[in-house]
């Protein structure tokens, strides 16, 4: 059990984030479903970074927020490895591309950046780092550590319910492997953490529109993605990880 927690955790950070992992863990069913269950802990890493860098520049620094903002979303992607934003790039190509899905699905394999997907790209980092400048001065950093948490928190109930749009890729080796139902009910675990956190520290209001937020919107990604794709792939895992962020933080706007 604890070799199968360990190997899990490992995997996580290997693949989800550009932390060093230099071990062989071996990619058997219990080691990734192990993976899916510990993926929240590296959004919790990335942010009890990101509140701590907060916290050390507003307390020793002069740095405005838009600094801030601007420091705080190259942590992020820096912690990530680029890996989400790539994937959101892949997406816009092959989505607004419109083609058909095995179409969109070849677009996205292609690994240079289309005029969309750099568009796509431009959005996403200017909106992270405005909507960031705007809540630094007064939302709690709980409340902006929590983020990336409920973010990986979908993305595993992403991977462990929706289908592959394809049978080769890593995305799709993992989903074949995976044990589903253990893997929802440690998301249905750490929702419940994450509610109770965020109602003691930030109340009950930041804690419903999390809990109203993030299903929902995991849900409709769900239906667009097979839609549009037939499926899931890694990049629109990928584009579903960054995209969660930056709702969640607009979200944050409007309720704190």
């Amino acid at each position: 059990m604890a070799n199968r927690t360990l190997g899990g955790l490992l995997l996580a950070f290997q693949f989800f984030s550009s932390i060093p992992v230099h071990k062989e863990i071996p990619m058997k069913k219990p080691q990734v479903t192990a993976m899916y269950c510990l993926l929240p802990v590296v959004g919790l890493v990335a942010g009890a970074m990101a509140s701590a860098a907060i916290w050390l520049m507003q307390e020793t620094t002069d740095i405005g927020p838009l600094m801030i903002a601007f420091l705080l979303a190259s942590l992020l992607w820096a912690i990530t490895g680029g890996l989400h934003m790539d994937g959101l790039a892949d997406t816009g190509d092959a989505y607004f591309s419109y083609q058909n899905k095995d179409k969109r699905l070849e677009i996205m394999g292609d690994p240079r950046i289309g005029a969309f997907g750099a568009m796509v790209l431009i959005f996403a980092i200017v909106g992270k780092i405005i909507v960031l400048a705007e809540l630094i001065p007064t939302v709690s950093l709980i409340a902006l550590a929590a983020v990336p948490v409920v973010s990986r928190v979908g993305l595993s109930a992403l991977s462990a319910t929706a289908k592959p749009a394809k049978t080769e890729g890593l995305a799709a080796y993992f989903q074949r492997l995976i044990d589903r139902k253990t893997i929802l009910s440690a998301m249905f675990a750490w929702s419940l953490l994450m509610l109770a956190i965020l109602f003691i520290f930030c109340g009950w209001t930041v804690a419903i529109a999390f809990l109203a937020v993030a299903p929902i919107a995991t849900f409709a990604y769900k239906k667009w993605c097979d839609k549009n794709f037939g499926g899931v792939t890694g990049d629109l895992l990928g584009a579903y990880a960054e995209g969660m962020e930056l709702l969640l933080w607009i979200m944050l706007l409007f309720f704190v």
